[in-house]
């Protein structure tokens, strides 16, 4: 009982847990306008285009990893709520292995198709290489990321998410002033290292637990459900930005870059409020309660903060960027408020997808899939111009975030799932 009352006790602090991640994301937020503001006035628009469109494929391969995070959160919420922790021993120890076994595969795989890629992006081959370095522990570190998630972690959370910003200003900076475009995409391989070393530190004790690999195959089943939705989200996160560097001008594509990198602080923060709310979620739900207030409260606080940020931008467009940039890139300020609009629709729609996937509703599908097959395909037809692409990105966002909210509103009440959660379980492994 004692427990219970602990744990529930834990699960209501929702505005104390969304303040520790807000803080957590706004200063990574900081630190990483800070990084890109160094390099993009270090670099010349041609070099920061190459630059920026190796991170970009980096995070495109990597974001279906916050499918891992969601299916790590899940089961830990789950067991968190129960009180008991096999499911989430088991997927956190041997995904951690299949996910590095997996990562140094795809690496192998990027390295040999390199010249290809470089190509696409009209960027150096050695920047593609620098990004398959870093792929193992990028791709393993979410799974890390989702078990504090769902232990509801989130000064250690945000911790190791403004740390990893601090790490990548610092190595990626430092090492670019001494080996140029390569050195920085060098030191993001370093700051990933660091950093999945030290979330293995937090959790050690949970990973050097020995339970039965069976329970693996009950929570790998969700996977059919979040990794397509995470997938169709990062493409429409990304596939603008990539498709830019295809089309445009070098410097051209790097303006465009510098607009994605400042608009998109937009959608982390609205990514840092679905962080909280995922777990929170499955938590209430699993003991029989009720999460619809926790949606309210949180689809709010994207709302409000796309808003100020929408505000601001729209003032100080020139003057923020030109800042954040140099000059070199002051032709984006004409379309940097639309692409912030853009991300404010995005970020709403991040709250809402974290809802359907919580509550393990596959009728929401229905309407991400398509839309982000069709937001990269209007890209290709109409690209005229930077002002062309964002006014796409706005009208698929608006679209994605008007559906996702009808078909949640259709839904109605959540079937609770406490008793599914409650099942026979075995004894607890003590971690």
């Amino acid at each position: 009982m004692g427990a219970s009352a602990t744990t529930a006790r834990f699960g209501e602090r929702i505005v104390i847990h969304n303040l520790l991640v807000s803080a957590g994301t706004f200063g990574a937020g900081l630190l990483g306008f800070a990084f890109q503001a160094l390099i993009s006035h270090r670099l010349h628009p041609s070099e920061y285009a190459a630059v920026f469109g190796a991170m970009t494929l980096l995070t495109l391969i990597t974001l279906p990893g916050a499918a891992l995070t969601l299916l790590m959160a899940r089961e830990t919420s789950r067991d968190f709520a129960t009180g008991h922790y096999v499911a989430s021993t088991a997927l956190l120890r041997g995904g951690n292995r299949a996910l590095i076994a997996c990562g140094i595969a795809l690496a192998l795989t990027l390295a040999a198709g390199s010249p290809w890629i470089a190509g696409f992006l009209n960027a150096p081959v050695s920047l593609v290489l620098a990004v398959a370095a870093g792929l193992p522990l990028a791709l393993a570190l979410p799974l890390f990321l989702g078990e504090l998630q769902g232990q509801q972690r989130f000064f250690s959370f945000s911790f190791l998410t403004a740390g990893q910003a601090a790490l990548k200003l610092i190595a990626a900076v430092g090492l670019g002033l001494v080996f140029g475009p390569v050195g920085v995409i060098g030191g993001l391989a370093i700051a990933l290292t660091i950093t999945y070393v030290t979330a293995w530190f937090l959790l050690r004790r949970k990973l050097r637990s020995r339970v039965a690999t069976r329970w693996l195959r009950p929570a790998l089943g969700y996977l059919s459900l979040v990794l397509p939705s995470t997938i169709a989200l990062s493409i429409l996160l990304t596939a603008d930005v990539l498709l830019a560097n295809h089309f445009f001008t070098k410097d051209v594509a790097g303006e465009y870059g510098a607009v994605a990198a400042l608009g998109r602080a937009i959608f982390w923060g609205a990514a840092g409020v679905a962080t909280v709310l995922f777990p929170k979620i499955i938590f209430h739900e699993t003991q029989g309660r009720s999460g619809n207030r926790i949606v309210a409260l949180s689809f709010g606080l994207v709302v409000l903060g796309g808003l100020g940020g929408l505000v601001l931008l729209g003032v100080t467009s020139r003057l923020v960027l030109t800042t954040f940039s140099g000059k070199a890139y002051q032709g984006g300020a004409a379309y940097l408020t639309g692409y912030a609009l853009a991300m404010t629709f995005l970020g709403c729609a991040s709250v809402l997808i974290a809802t359907h996937q919580s509550r393990a509703r596959r009728g929401f599908l229905k309407v991400l899939i398509p839309i982000a097959v069709a937001e990269p395909l209007a890209i290709v037809a109409f690209h005229h111009d930077p002002v062309q692409v964002v006014q796409v990105l706005i009208l698929a966002m608006a679209a994605l975030t008007v559906g996702l909210a009808a078909m949640l509103l259709r839904s109605g009440e959540p079937v609770a799932i406490g008793q599914l959660a409650r099942k026979a379980l075995p004894a607890e492994v003590k971690v």
